[in-house]
Parts: structure tokens; sequence; C-alpha cells
């Protein structure tokens, strides 16, 4: 049945055009109801978009789900305003991960990322707190264009994740429709050719508001200081939102998010010569061709649900499927040593396209409860998410011996024709990943200043690979199951001034791996323990959180990069890693003060220190600096505030890894002989800078300069015995229009 909107404005009608049909009338309208009366969630309700702040103190659910504010949160847990995106210029995830305290992103090569934190690799990405893990090293790194907020919750957090992984959670809550019309468009240019231009329309679409839209865009091109490397994403988000009664709202959302990277690396560049001493390449010497690529792209359906049965009882229900489609055809002169003569140095060729598909499913409901003369909250719920991977069987064209070596890396232009490949009709590999788990959890309010927060998730854990043979017959099928898999939550909060509460929370570690080793088996779980105590403050009349927080944590089986082995040398071209075995330590402690000093001066500044050891004491992950410090603030000033400057400093400590340099004489069967060496990075220290100028009501010109003393310096080291370089200083301009 079709229903025709009435009163639909142009703007509006753009609105829903854009969306591509995600309202469907019979979906998401009902009979009329008073606008008033409809409750929106939590998650709605912390939105940081128009607030002007670097923080909410409206209550978020990353934690256990139960809606609790940063400050009875018993975990460390960093919130990335709207506002701090725009003025920072923090333009995608991992320029937001930067500037996160405690997260330190390193590179592998220009297209795999890694976000640490607490000593280990963040393998929890949740979108609007739906899991969105694919696996692997190559992530999508979305554009910040469609999302309000970006919450990162340092710790494990199992309960809500499946997993309960010491590092972080992180959460991206994208925008959501308005009640009234807004819209924006902003562009911006800078330093090696970016070029980006974003639009953003929101508001009410029909039924005086009861169904409500909003559309995002945003395009990114740029070249880079590495010669040949060029970018090209976009993203494109399309939500609609309908009243279908005074206690029902109903939402559909569709997300694509591109990357079409050219010129990409595969690996670092080289760090010694051939006899040994350090080779001092160029930082900008890029190995690569024009047409390497690693091109992702990644969609995103969404719909939920969130009806109130009272005023202290609703439930809630999510469905999300995701398809990530990824082709990497990559060369790149990663190994080998230089010689005098510019010879000596070795490429890696290959493609791997992979397509994969997850459905996440959530239902909980939440509500508050009387008991012992005083009101308490609790929610419960199920989940269940399932991924399947499927990799083609490729063959590569036979290349002459030639095409794998680099004749003279002094020289080189990237002129080479592209390698041939075919494609087979059938799978190499597919593999499924899926968890199901029921949880609880509740807040009891033993008194006015003492909370008790508990939680408890049962689930299962399987996952299943099909190996195939060469004709696309089915040759093998391995994979592991884990049931009754019991992860406990328990956290303590106690008031201690009207301003203070002192925390300490517990939790234990199951994390089910999506890396495999080199034989393509998939790594045992990652088991272990995760504590933490702290205290949290809301000062400045709650315009400002305050944190600071000691933590420790044990794990087993933690995998980690094998090098011994080529890149990218499994099925489908992904990355074998091993385990570390047993009795890894981690501690640390972090603060954190974030959010309005004034209604005119934002602040953000954390620091984090962590200690990694393994069961003999010896230092681990030291690929990683122990110390970051992050720091960033603006102020406005002038007549109606029209001006915005501000600056940042962003310390680390150093870093470094033990590699395999040449000793200059050769084994005996020829290969050149090494011997175990460190590669070094001494601590950093960044600046950045911003200024902005509101020319009207309408109108906001602004200036950014990121590394503002052109530090050069390695973002990691080691890494097949090579480095990879940071950026350089950048400027970028830019003009952001509302209507």
């Amino acid at each position: 049945m079709h229903r025709r909107f009435h009163h639909l404005t142009p703007l509006a009608a753009a609105v829903l055009a854009a969306c591509a049909g995600l309202a469907h009338a019979q979906g998401t309208t009902a009979a009329p109801a008073v606008l008033k009366e409809v409750v929106v969630s939590d998650e709605h309700e912390a939105t940081t978009e128009g607030t002007g702040s670097y923080t909410t103190t409206a209550p978020v659910s990353s934690s256990t789900r139960l809606g609790l504010t940063p400050r009875q949160t018993p975990q460390s847990l960093s919130i990335i305003t709207r506002e701090r995106m725009e003025e920072q210029g923090l333009q995608n995830l991992s320029d937001t991960l930067q500037a996160t305290t405690g997260v330190y992103v390193t590179y592998l090569d220009t297209e795999r990322v890694q976000y640490m934190a607490r000593g280990y690799a963040i393998t929890n990405y949740q979108v609007d707190g739906m899991l969105n893990t694919f696996g692997g090293s190559l992530k999508t790194n979305g554009d910040n264009a469609i999302y309000d907020r970006i919450e990162v919750l340092r710790g494990a957090t199992g309960l809500t994740t499946g997993s309960g992984d010491p590092s972080a959670t992180v959460n991206q809550i994208r925008k959501r429709p308005t009640q009234a019309f807004q819209g924006s468009a902003a562009v911006r240019v800078g330093s090696y050719g970016l070029r980006r231009g974003e639009i953003d329309l929101s508001g009410p679409l029909a039924f005086d508001g009861k169904l409500r839209g909003r559309f995002v865009a945003a395009k990114q091109q740029g070249d880079s200081f590495r010669p040949l490397y060029k970018q090209d994403n976009d993203a494109v988000y399309g939500i609609v939102e309908a009243d279908v009664g005074p206690d029902t709202v109903v939402s559909l959302s569709y997300e694509r998010q591109k990357a079409d990277p050219r010129g990409v690396t595969w690996g670092n560049v080289v760090y010694w010569n051939a006899d040994g001493s350090v080779a001092n390449l160029p930082y900008d010497l890029n190995l690569s061709t024009p047409w390497s690529s690693w091109g992702i792209v990644e969609k995103k359906t969404t719909a939920t649900l969130e009806h109130r049965f009272t005023p202290d009882w609703r439930v809630r229900a999510a469905l999300t499927h995701s398809n990530r489609v990824q082709d990497g055809h990559v060369f790149f002169g990663y190994g080998g040593n230089p010689r005098p003569d510019g010879s000596g140095l070795t490429v890696a060729f290959g493609r791997f396209p992979s397509d994969e598909d997850m459905d996440v499913v959530d239902v909980n409901v939440d509500g508050k409860f009387d008991a012992f003369g005083r009101r308490h909250e609790v929610v419960f719920g199920w989940g269940q998410n399932k991924r399947e991977t499927y990799s083609p069987r490729v063959t590569l064209a036979t290349m002459p011996a030639s095409y794998s070596q680099i004749p003279d890396w002094r020289t080189w232009t990237g002129n080479v024709p592209m390698f041939g490949t075919t494609v087979s009709p059938f799978p190499q590999t597919i593999g499924v990943i899926e968890q199901k788990a029921g949880y609880a959890a509740t807040r009891l309010n033993i008194s006015d200043p003492l909370k008790v927060v508990l939680g408890l998730r049962y689930g299962e854990y399987e996952t299943t690979t099909q190996n195939y043979g060469t004709t696309g017959a089915l040759a093998s099928t391995t994979g592991l199951r884990n049931t009754g898999i019991v992860t406990p939550y328990a956290g303590v909060l106690l008031d201690v001034a009207p301003e203070w509460t002192v925390y300490g929370a517990y939790t234990d570690i199951f994390q089910p791996q999506n890396y495999r080793d080199k034989d393509n088996n998939v790594l045992d779980p990652v088991v272990g323990k995760s504590l933490e105590a702290g205290i949290k403050g809301e000062l400045f009349n709650k315009r400002m959180n305050v944190s600071a927080a000691v933590f420790k944590s044990t794990k087993d089986n933690v995998a980690e990069i094998d090098d011994t082995v080529q890149p990218n040398s499994l099925p489908g071209g992904a990355q074998a890693y091993r385990a570390t075995g047993k009795g890894n330590k981690i501690d640390g402690v972090e603060f954190e003060a974030s959010g309005q000093i004034t209604r005119q001066w934002n602040l953000s500044a954390g620091y984090s220190h962590t200690r990694s050891r393994n069961a003999q004491g010896v230092a681990t992950n030291t690929v990683v600096p122990r110390n970051l410090l992050r720091l960033f603030t603006t102020y406005k000033f002038g007549d109606a505030q029209r001006w915005t400057v501000g600056g940042g400093i962003s310390w680390q400590s150093s870093f470094w890894s033990t590699a395999q340099r040449p000793t200059g004489a050769l084994n005996a069967n020829g290969s050149a002989a090494t011997t175990p060496s460190r590669i070094d990075q001494g601590g950093v220290i960044l600046g950045s800078l911003m200024a902005s100028y509101r020319i009207n009501d309408q109108l906001t010109a602004s200036v950014n300069v990121n590394n503002l003393f052109d530090k050069r310096y390695y973002n990691r080291v080691g890494f097949y015995n090579g480095v990879h370089w940071a950026d350089p200083r950048t400027v970028s301009f830019g003009l952001r229009g509302t209507f």
C-alpha cells in the first residue's frame, strides 16, 4: 500500500530523495501523534552538535548500555565532539584517534593502520552501539562528516561487545535527523592538492515533523608528500526517522564509505644498506606505481525501533547489515637492502580481492525498579553477529625475474606494467565467524553516594573456514567453537564530593581473534583479566569532565604480526600473525580533562603512561610509545565572539623495534647474513594551530596547521626491517556555511 506525503517542502523533498528510498511510508508512518510526547533515546540526548563544547555530561551507553553519564561510567571515557572535529580539523577516524587520550595510531604502510591503546591493538569498533568489526588490519578510515561524536571507552568492554579486549572500544555515533530544518556546506583546500567538500541537510519531511530525515555527503581528494600516492575518498549517509505513535520511534539508515587510493605502499622504506650501514633513504621515497591500489567500499544498512511501555521501561531493537568489498592490486619495493649502485631492493606484488558480509542484531529492554526503598536501573538483552568472508582464488601471471627487482631506487618513476591476474569464479577460502550472547546489567543505588554496577554476559563463539582446491572443490574445513563463555563485569562508584566520584571496575577478558597463523589457522582466543580504579569530576558548572585512572591487565595468546613470512601471504591477501604466549601484563595511568573552562574557552588535555611486559618481565610492544600527551585548546573573542584561535601540543616518548640488519657477509646458501639490531625513534613534540573568523551568521572561514614545526620522524619502525615516515607539515583553509 502506498500513501502520499502531504505538505512536503522543496528542501524536505530533496532530503527524502537523497536518502534513496530509505523511507517507505508504510514502515515509518502511523496515525498522527503529539510530537512532544515522543521520548528519544539516551544516545540522542547526548548529541554534541550545536553545543559548542568539547564534551558532554549527558548519558551514553558505550560501557554497559545503561545510559550512564561519563562521570557515572566506571571506566576511562573520551568523547570527541562535533565542535572539536570541526575546530581541530579532524576529518576521519585516524585523525580523531591520533588526537585521543591514550591512543597511538601506527601504520604498516599507507593503507594498513593499527590503533593501539593500553598496550594492545583496538579490535572492537561500533557504529551507534552496533558491532562493526571486519577482519584484518585494513580498515575503513571513516569520514567524520556523518558523525555527531566518537566515544572511546578504554579498558575491557566484554559486556557490550562480546569480547573483553582491554585496549578500547571505539563507538562512532552518527548524526540524527533534527526537528527543525538546518543545512550546512563546507569546502577545504590545502597542502598536497587537498580538495574537500561536504553537505549536510536535516529536518522535517512530512506529517508536521513526525517524519524526519537527514542526508550527509563528503568528498575528499588529494596527493601526498609521497610521489605517486593519491587519495580519493567519499562518504554518503542518509537516515529517516518516524514517530509511529506517542511512544514509538523507528528509523532506517544507509551509509556508504569508499576509498580509492593509488600509488599505495605495501611495506616500509628499507632502513639498512647491504653492508649494514644506515641507508638514510629519502623520507618521500615511494617505490610503488601509479596503478598500485587498495580500494575498499563499505556499505551499511541499519533499522532501529524504540518503544516505551511506561515512562520507566522501554525496548530497543536494531538490525545492521554491512558489506565490505576490497581489491588490493599492489606493487611495492619493500625488501632487500640497497647497494652503492642503487640496486638491491626487492618487490612484493599481488592481488587479493575479498567480499565480506556482516549481520548484527541486538534487542534489549531497560528500565527502573524500586527495591529496599531506593530506585535502581537494569538492562537485559540478546545479541548476535555473523561475519562471512569470501576470498576468490587468484592466479598471478608469470613475470620475468627482473619484475621483482628495483633496478635503481635513485631513478625510480613507477613506470612498470601491471602484472596480469586471473580471478577464478570459485573461492579459495570462505570464513565464517559468529557470536551469540545474552547479557544483563544493573546499577544499584546502595545509598545516595554509593552506586554498584554489575553485569554478566553469557555467550558462544564459533568460527569455520572452508578451503577450496584449484578446481573449486572443497578441500578441507577447519574451525573452533567456544560455548558457555561467561564475562562478568563489576564497578563501584562513590561520590566523595558534589563534583567528585571515585570508582573501581573489574572484568574478565575473552577476545576471539580474527587473525590467522602462517598455516591459515585461527589463533586461539585471548583470555585474561582487567582492573581499573580512578576518580572523575564535573567542573565549571558541569561544563568539563576530568578523570584520572590506574589500570592493570593480564592477557594470554595476544596476536602479533609474523614477519617471518612474506606480507599478506595468506589466502585472500591476509596477513599472518602469531601468538605471544602467556602472562602478558599491562599497567599504567591516564589523566584527562575535556570541556569548557568558560563558554568561550574549550580545552582537551590527556596524558597516558603504559608499561607492557611478558611473563618473564621483558618489555613488549616496544613499537608503541609508553608516554602520550595530547593537548588542544581554543578561545573565542572579539565582537560577538567572531574570532576563534587555538592550538595544540602532542608529545610522544621514544619507541623501538628489533629488526634484522645485514652484516655484509653471506650465508652458506648465498643469502645475506643478518644480525638482530634495534631501530629507534626518539621522543617527538608536535605543534598545531587553528584560527577561524565568522564572517556573518552563516559563513565562517578557518585555517589549520598540523605538524607546525615540520618534524621528520618515524611513525613505525622495524616492520619488515623498514620505517614508515609520518606526515610533514600541512596547511589547509576552509569555508563553512549554514542555512
